[in-house]
This record gives structure tokens, sequence and C-alpha cells, in this order.
């Protein structure tokens, strides 16, 4: 059955006055495979607080006929959208669903596995501090490494001084390196509580009213980035909270190296970055190099990408307005921002991996 219905969770009380009421939110597209798995582990999350939005886009893989029998045992909503509006078109429709006593929102993408006890920890992490914008957990990957240890999906964002975004901790095995609650430049929008207060915070004002809260130009990929930059242009903090662990499979909401995918991956960087960023100078050589390098790693491995990523940057004047208004709204500045959280681009690593992809080879 489609539609709102009363929560049937066995034992649950009204939440206590201390931890936020909040929604999660899943976008669909096509994620019949992975969804059942990323829906269970909502519904075995016993939090007494908590609600679920799906919004499909537009799926034909058979992911309508699982979400017309859902039953999780708490209030559910689906909004079965007519066109494909992308992850951020998705998430803000989900947004509007919410009913005012929402406190928190949990993002979460189809191939995410979310243990119990996933979204107490991640309250609990938001509660503590009232100047908290966003709880990051730490993602491990769906395989082990050589050691059997889990591997690091992410443990956050981080910001580097080619304006190349990475997650920290990524492709590791994991040690307790990443074992304490530190402060982190951003989060990854695959998995992700927000504080709804945040959101409404940092949101686009448009003239007729509308807030738009993920960035509907950038439809999916670098809009968490965008959104990361924002909230520390307010003020808000993000936190890593390891104690918060659930696996990433990547690459379940949407076939992954398409020409679309490709796409806006190089197209939303500019952006974001025309949005954003406000760069010092001994980072522009960083920045137009590594521009170049995958202008030419798109150019080689997936040519048809290439038009429309050009073409993509017709929305640079978007960019441009919404970068006035971050700066009129903004508490602290751009170039503060970047100040405070860029690390030393690590020049090896990448480029082994640039080289990898240019001549097709799996990641190494």
């Amino acid at each position: 059955m489609i539609g709102e219905r009363p929560a049937t969770n066995a034992g649950a009380t009204d939440p206590a006055p201390s931890l936020p009421r909040v929604a999660a939110i899943v976008v669909t597209y096509d994620s019949v495979g992975q969804l059942p798995a990323c829906l269970a582990g909502l519904a075995a999350q016993r939090y007494p607080a908590l609600e679920i939005v799906v919004v499909d886009n537009a799926s034909t893989d058979g992911t309508r006929r699982l979400l017309a029998e859902l039953d999780l045992g708490y209030p559910t909503q689906v909004q079965l959208n007519a066109a494909n509006r992308g992850f951020s078109g998705g998430v803000n429709d989900g947004l509007a669903l919410l009913s005012d006593d929402v406190d928190a929102v949990l993002l979460i993408n189809p191939d995410v596995a979310p243990p119990p006890g996933l979204v107490a920890r991640l309250a609990t992490a938001l509660a503590s501090d009232p100047s908290i914008g966003s709880v990051q957990p730490t993602l491990h990957r769906p395989v082990a490494g050589p050691s059997g240890a889990a591997i690091i999906d992410s443990c956050g964002h981080e910001l580097t001084t080619a304006r190349l975004l990475r997650n920290r901790g990524e492709g590791q095995e994991e040690l307790g390196q990443y074992g304490h609650r530190v402060e982190v430049f951003g989060t990854s929008g695959a998995c992700v509580l927000h504080r709804r207060a945040m959101l409404d915070d940092v949101a686009w004002r448009h003239p007729d009213g509308r807030r738009e809260v993920l960035t509907e130009d950038l439809v999916a990929y670098f809009d968490d980035v965008e959104l990361d930059w924002r909230a520390r242009c307010r003020g808000w903090r993000a936190i890593h909270e390891p104690g918060a662990i659930a696996v990433h499979e990547r690459g379940g909401a949407g076939p992954r190296r398409t020409p679309w995918v490709e796409a806006l991956n190089w197209s939303n960087r500019l952006l974001v970055l025309t949005t954003c960023d406000q760069p010092r100078l001994g980072d522009l050589p960083l920045l137009v190099v590594t521009t170049a390098l995958k202008t030419a790693e798109l150019t080689l491995t997936v040519p048809r990408a290439l038009p429309t990523a050009l073409g993509r940057l017709r929305l640079l004047p978007g960019a441009r307005r919404r970068r006035q208004q971050l700066l009129a709204r903004a508490t602290i500045a751009p170039r503060t921002v970047v100040s405070r959280w860029v690390v030393p681009f690590r020049w090896r690593p990448w480029v082994r991996t640039w080289w990898r992809r240019v001549r097709d080879l799996p990641p190494g």
C-alpha cells in the first residue's frame, strides 16, 4: 500500500525529548537489486522517532512493484515521480513531504545497508551540540581487505588544494585509524544525518519564495560537496561519528561510467567551484592542470560524454547567481573556509589512478 500508515513497531514509545525526530529519505532509480536490504535495515532500526520517505524517479525495473508492497513498521510515504528528477530533485521532493515536527533528515542511498542502531548513534551525535549540522557515519565497502579487515569507503569529505574532493580513508583497511569523533569538511550524501534547521538555513532562496535545498542544476554528483561548502559558510559544523557504521555498495543508485554520469562529474565540479570557491593564488595551477587531465581522460575514455559536459557549462550563469546569494548570506567567508579545510593534494596516487582509467584498467 502506498501512502502514510501508522507505526506498528512493537515496543515503540514516544521519543525522548533530547533525541531528534528523524525522517529517512531514500531516492530510487532502477534500484530493485539493492533497495530491499536498505529498507530492511531501516525497518530494523528500533528508533522510536523515525519515519521513512521513498521517492522513486520513474524506475522501470520492478522497483515500483516492490514499493507497492511496503510494510516497514514505521510511518512511510512513497512518491512516484513521472520522470527522473535526479538525486537533487528527488531529495527536494522528499523534503517537501515532511511534517513540521521532523528535526533531522537521514539521506541514504538504496545501495547502503544500515545496521540496527545506526540512526540512534547518528541522532545522539547530532543532539550533542546544536552547532552540528551534519553527522557522517563510517562507510565500509562490501568486500574485505587482504587481512580480512573491512575496507573504508568514506569517513567524510576532504577538500584538496587541487579542488578534487576525496573521501577520508577511502580504500584503506579499517584499523581504527579513524576511531575518534572529529570535525570534517563535509559528509557523503550516500548516508548522512542532517539537522533540518541547517538544511532550511542553507537552502537557496528564489524570488517566488521557493526554497531549494539541493541544487537541481547539479542533478546528481557534487551536490553533497556544494552542501558541505554552503553549510561551512553559514557556520554549521560537520562531524564524523566512528561508532556509526554502514556498508556502501557504490553504484546501486544507477549505472556508473555512463556518458551522462561522466558528463555530470566533469561539469558539476566546475559549477560547484564557481558557486563556492575562493581559491588562493597558489592553488590555481593545480586546478588548471587537474581540469585539463580530467578533460583529456573524458575525451579518451568516454568521448560521447564530452559534448554533454561542455554543454552543461551553459549553467554557469546560474552558478554565479547562487554565488552572489552565498556571499550575501555567508557568516564565514569562502576564503576562510578554504584556509580552514583545504589539505595538500597528493599527486602520485591520483595520477596513478588517472592513468589506469585512461587505459581502462580496474582500480589498482
